[in-house]
């Protein structure tokens, strides 16, 4: 007789009955599915968590690109102003004339803010 085949003969040592067996094997799987629906509601409530944070971001990002268009528009608007003016100031800086009164309404501005700085002290 080998050590293997007397082996083989021997009950196991925490084996419990096959119908005990079944049961527990049944309250293992109900406890398991049990287990994984509440993962699965818990996941699905950050799943739920995250989909609201994101569309609150998208709405976001909605807002901040209509202020960006808004603002790009605005700064055309300025640009073509700015433009304007300095053709102005080109045409007037060409004729000797009005080239003294600028300096003298430039000079007027610049005594005016020392003035205003002098007052401040």
């Amino acid at each position: 007789m080998s050590m293997s085949s007397a082996r083989d003969r021997r009950p196991p040592l925490f084996a419990l009955p096959l119908s005990s067996s079944q049961d527990h094997s049944r309250v293992d799987l109900e406890g398991l599915e049990a287990e994984n629906d509440r993962s699965i509601a818990a996941l699905s409530e950050r799943v739920g968590a995250l989909r609201s944070i994101t569309s609150g971001i998208h709405g976001e990002v909605e807002s901040q690109h209509r202020l960006l268009d808004k603002m790009a528009l605005s700064m055309v608007g300025v640009r073509l102003s700015l433009r304007a003016t300095a053709d102005k100031m080109a045409k007037v800086m060409t004729e000797p004339h009005n080239k003294r009164v600028i300096y003298l309404a430039g000079g007027a501005v610049v005594l005016l803010f020392l003035f205003y700085l002098w007052l401040k002290r």
